[in-house]
Parts: structure tokens; C-alpha cells; sequence
């Protein structure tokens, strides 16, 4: 028994979230190496290797979507399957969302896990109510997106690359277009992301400040990050966010890599904003976003915040440090 608590404690074995960070958390009284640093110190094989691990979680998901859904059934817009995919995104939010943030503010381990907060305080009643509204509306933008994309594949529309059904059938293209979600989709984080703050231009009217003004100021209002805080933004930001799944005007993909970037795009921001350092979500990259907003507009996966000379380890702020109240609007 001692030796298998040795063994979790080493963290060898790379998993997606949240299994591997429920295991860590659940382990972490009795492993209090995992205290001081659980990122890998291994080469960057293994870490490549790693960060592909770590979408298993998005993979699984999308198999199960594609396995329960019959691309026949969306060849006309009736209420039944348009409802199916409605509700079961809406479990799906309740699920991840809900029970993630149970797991970390009011299960047995809250008490553990608050010496992991970035933020001393807890977001408030105001602030969950509406993270809570503005994640629902994001997950019900989302649902719009899967069944206008599903509609216009199976009735062959002309504004997209026609769908392939066997996913072996073009295996080294399937494959490639598997890995390649996660990178496309930092990618287009980005940009989105960075498009939506003051760009402090002179020569050209500053659009990025108006747009932080008017829609992504929303989001920021969360600056006590917590679970629900990730998808809380103003539907037009939503309407951007989601265009990353617009991949399919461009490539012939199977349905499948559509659900993967969907459901990346749908869950991936819950470990980002959960407000909690490993074996949590452990994204102080992000949190300095939400404290200092000049910096970390990406993720460390694809570092063109470093390319751009936006980036910030936080090595000169404190986990707790002051928000920048004058930004938040």
C-alpha cells in the first residue's frame, strides 16, 4: 500500500482531465511531494506526447457523440434529434461544469484545495448567477453550431467541403487532423482573443478597445476565476469563439473532428478558469490574464504570446496579487 502511494505520487502516468487531476487531488494528503511541483521535468517527446494524452478526454467525447448520432436523422430539421443534441450538451455542461465546481468549492476536498486558490476570496453570489447565464447561453450557441453544421452536411450544402463516413478509410489525413485540433484551436484562441483587447493603434481606429468595451469586458468581469467563469462570455464573443469549428469549409474532415473541436472548444476553458493551482486546473498562466489583461492572451501550448511579447511567467506578482480594478468594466 505504501508502495502504490509511492508510485501515484511520482505522477507517471500522464491522463486527461479531470481523471488525472480528481486522483491527484484525492491522493494529495498522502503524497505531499505533489505539493511542491507536479509539472514533468521530462524531454520534449515526452511532453509532446503528453499534451496529446491529455486530449483523450475530447477524443472519448467525440466518439461518443459520433457513436449515438445517425447523420440521417439531419437531413431535415425536426424537433426530436435538434432537442437530443440540445440536452445531451446541456448534460454535458451540468456534468463537467457543475460537478467541477462542486468537487472544488463544496465537496469534502474544498477544504484541501483552498491553499490552491490563486484568489484568497470565492467569486460571489452575483458573480456565480451570472457566469452560470452566460456559460448556459454558450453551451446553447454551441448547440445552434452542431446542428446548423450537421444539417448542412447531410443535405450537402455548398458551403462546406463535403463530410467522409469512414474515418479509416483516409487514416494518415484522419490521424493528422486528430492532432492537429488542439493546436488549431490555441491558435485561433489567440487571435480571437487578442482581437477583443485594446490593440493601441494611432494610425488605424483602435476596434480591439471597442469590442473590450462592449463584449469582452463581460467575461473579465469573472476576475475571481472559478469553474463556471470559462465559457461566461457575451454571445457575440461566443459567435467568434465557436468559429473555430468552421474548419469544415475548408477541409473534408469526418464528423468526428468536428465534435472534437466543438467539444474542446466547449470544455477546455473549465480547467483554465477554475481559479485553483495543481493537481487542480493549475493554469496560473491564465490567471495572470484575468489579473494583469496585457498579458497571456494564448496558452503555453502555442506560444505566440512569446512570439508577440505578450507573455508573463508571473515570477514578479504573487499568486494572490491586486486585480487591476480600473480595467474591469
Amino acid at each position: 500500500q505504501v508502495q502504490l502511494i509511492v508510485t501515484c505520487c511520482r505522477d507517471s502516468i500522464v491522463m486527461s482531465f479531470p481523471i488525472q487531476n480528481v486522483i491527484r487531488i484525492i491522493r494529495l494528503e498522502a503524497c505531499a511531494d505533489w505539493d511542491a511541483d507536479v509539472t514533468s521535468k521530462g524531454s520534449w517527446v515526452y511532453e509532446l506526447a503528453a499534451r496529446h494524452i491529455r486530449l483523450s478526454t475530447y477524443i472519448m467525447l467525440a466518439v461518443l457523440y459520433h457513436a449515438t448520432f445517425d447523420m440521417e436523422w439531419a437531413k431535415e430539421l425536426k424537433f426530436n434529434w435538434i432537442a437530443y443534441v440540445f440536452l445531451r450538451n446541456y448534460l454535458l455542461m451540468i456534468v463537467m461544469y457543475g460537478g467541477w465546481h462542486w468537487f472544488l468549492f463544496e465537496s469534502a476536498y474544498s477544504a484541501l484545495m483552498r491553499k490552491k486558490k490563486f484568489h484568497p476570496s470565492n467569486p460571489s453570489d452575483t458573480q456565480m448567477f451570472r457566469d452560470r447565464l452566460f456559460t448556459t447561453l454558450g453551451f446553447t450557441q454551441s448547440s445552434v453550431w452542431e446542428v446548423l453544421m450537421l444539417h448542412a452536411w447531410a443535405t450537402q450544402s455548398k458551403y462546406l467541403v463535403p463530410y467522409y463516413s469512414n474515418f479509416w478509410a483516409y487514416p494518415i489525413w484522419s490521424i493528422f487532423q486528430t492532432l492537429l485540433i488542439g493546436y488549431w484551436r490555441d491558435f485561433h484562441f489567440f487571435w480571437i482573443h487578442r482581437f477583443m483587447h485594446p490593440w493601441k493603434t494611432k494610425i488605424i481606429p483602435d476596434f480591439g478597445q471597442f469590442m473590450y468595451n462592449h463584449v469582452h469586458s463581460l467575461h473579465h468581469k469573472s476576475y475571481i476565476t472559478a469553474p463556471w467563469s470559462g465559457l461566461a462570455m457575451h454571445p457575440i464573443e461566443h459567435l467568434f469563439y465557436y468559429s473555430c469549428t468552421l474548419l469544415t469549409m475548408v477541409f473534408s474532415l469526418h464528423p468526428f473532428h468536428f465534435w472534437m473541436n466543438k467539444l474542446h472548444a466547449d470544455i477546455s476553458p473549465l480547467p483554465g478558469h477554475d481559479g485553483h493551482d495543481q493537481p487542480a486546473g493549475g493554469s496560473f498562466f491564465h490567471h495572470i490574464h484575468h489579473s494583469k489583461y496585457e498579458y497571456n492572451y494564448g496558452t503555453p501550448m502555442v506560444p505566440l504570446d512569446k512570439l508577440f511579447g505578450t507573455y508573463a511567467d508571473g515570477s514578479k506578482w504573487e499568486k494572490g496579487a491586486e486585480v487591476d480594478e480600473s480595467k474591469v468594466k
